[in-house]
């Protein structure tokens, strides 16, 4: 019985993870959607999105369903995509610049032999896309 208990409350909290990532977020300033213009039965919006192309459309559909209210199939017109650059990357520069050389000092930031910090699994954490892509569209 208490395995059945605790394996129910490890399939809730996953698909209320998964849930909680697949829901499309407004706009805060590097990704999401943005409302420019909304009627009755119908919105243009702004889609700045990252990660696989192949999602867009579902993408697309969720944040029309957020923004209208309705849990139908919308009909998505896309006026416009755009690829930009991610301005949210920030190159970490460790040591020190010596002059206008390319010569750099710095400690090494290799793990010594005690040490449990993985900097390979940090550097994947921190990984970002390099492009976002915006996408216009209508929802009627």
């Amino acid at each position: 019985m208490k395995k059945t208990v605790v394996l129910l409350g490890v399939a809730i909290g996953s698909l209320s993870l998964a849930a909680c990532q697949t829901t499309p977020q407004p706009y805060n300033g590097q990704t999401g959607y943005e409302v420019i213009e909304q009627g009755a039965n119908s919105a243009t919006l702004r889609y700045t999105l990252s990660g696989k192309a192949s999602r867009d459309e579902a993408r697309l559909q969720s944040a029309c369903r957020q923004v209208l209210g309705s849990s139908k199939s919308w009909n998505v017109t896309v006026l416009s995509s755009n690829e930009i650059s991610n301005t949210a990357l920030a190159d970490q520069q460790y040591g020190r610049q010596l002059g206008n050389t390319r010569a750099q000092i710095s400690l090494s930031n290799t793990p010594d032999l005690y040490n449990t910090e993985n900097p390979g699994v940090r550097d994947a954490l921190n990984a970002r896309p390099s492009t976002l892509r915006v996408i216009q569209f209508t929802c009627s």
